[in-house]
């Protein structure tokens, strides 16, 4: 680990692997595509809630700016569950995706579309836009890549930075999209796990913030986008626990992801895309939770989220890609707080 997650002060512990994965029943799984001779840095990455297939789960969405193309939430704020693994690609590759994880559905599940009744499934894709450094007129992600990254799906550590959604994808310029962090809540109503899986795609150079502080390079950062480029982007964001929260819980935890992307200098452009989408594993009764496990669960998804941006960064490679277009990363460049 670089020295970039050391610099922040969080106040919460964190699960045994530091990931999503931390909430029981969570695995995730990586797709990566990389090819620098014809312009190609993408991927596919999964979460899967066990059993979400057998029983939906309590989940709602909440999105920040509307920038976007991602597939499923409509039916997800409407009726709070969570029906299918979660994928999050990039946008070119948001249809094929989606139509690989319906293909699956009509392979595992004879009633979906069956003419007794024709029952539909809610097939949740998220994307990011990666077209900087990834060129989709050479490859678009689909059912291979899907498959794989389903095929690999687990739990403990996870790789983060440069791999998976994540490998195209540009933070603060540099190269880092996919981090993940979790969260142990502590109260008298028990002990709970909250984990942070995100792709994220936003940001300027001159605008990341680290422990409260800007951070500069020593030397010219040429790859980087400065703060005369207009800061679009975007950033998907997975929160998944084990609390016994119900839809209208979760969403109020989704809404407090936005702190945590507050302190890392995200400004949520005009031409941004955020958005987050929260579930939770429960297998009991839902109950009004208690004001501190609810205050627990909005601190620990805040710092969640911003570790898991900075992680990204922090464990990302160089990345080349369409037209020869290089991302530096951050653990590389000689950096000082401002």
């Amino acid at each position: 680990m670089s020295w970039v997650p050391r610099l922040a002060t969080w106040r919460m512990p964190s699960g045994p692997a530091g990931a999503i994965t931390d909430v029981p029943g969570v695995r995730v799984g990586h797709a990566t595509v990389v090819d620098a001779t014809r312009g190609v840095a993408t991927g596919v990455t999964v979460v899967v809630p066990a059993d979400v297939e057998a029983r939906p789960l309590p989940a709602a969405a909440h999105v920040i700016n509307g920038y976007g193309k991602s597939t499923g939430l409509m039916q997800v704020g409407e009726l709070g569950t969570l029906e299918s693994v979660i994928a999050v690609s990039s946008v070119f590759a948001a249809p094929c995706v989606q139509a690989a994880m319906l293909r699956r559905r009509l392979d595992l599940e004879p009633d979906v579309g069956a003419a007794s009744g024709g029952r539909s499934v809610n097939l949740v894709v998220l994307e990011c836009n990666d077209a900087f450094v990834n060129d989709p007129r050479e490859h678009t992600c689909g059912e291979g890549e899907f498959a794989a990254a389903l095929a690999v799906a687990h739990d403990g550590p996870v790789a983060e930075g440069t791999v998976g959604a994540g490998t195209g994808m540009r933070t603060f310029g540099l190269a880092g999209g996919f981090g993940t962090a979790s969260r142990v809540l502590e109260t008298g109503e028990g002990t709970h796990v909250l984990g942070v899986a995100l792709v994220s795609n936003f940001g300027v150079w001159g605008d990341l913030t680290v422990g409260g502080q800007l951070v500069q390079s020593a030397v010219e950062v040429p790859a980087a986008s400065s703060a005369d480029d207009e800061p679009a982007g975007s950033v998907v964001i997975v929160v998944a626990t084990d609390a016994p929260f119900d839809s209208a819980t979760l969403r109020r935890v989704a809404v407090r992801a936005q702190n945590g992307l507050a302190r890392t200098g995200c400004v949520t452009t005009h031409g941004s895309g955020e958005l987050v989408l929260a579930f939770s594993t429960t297998t009991g009764p839902v109950e009004e939770p208690g004001a501190e496990l609810l205050n627990g669960a909005f601190r620990a998804v805040a710092e969640a989220v911003e570790e898991a941006v900075l992680s990204g960064l922090a464990h990302a490679e160089p990345v080349t890609g369409r037209e020869a277009r290089l991302l530096p990363t951050l653990r590389d460049l000689p950096l000082r707080p401002c």
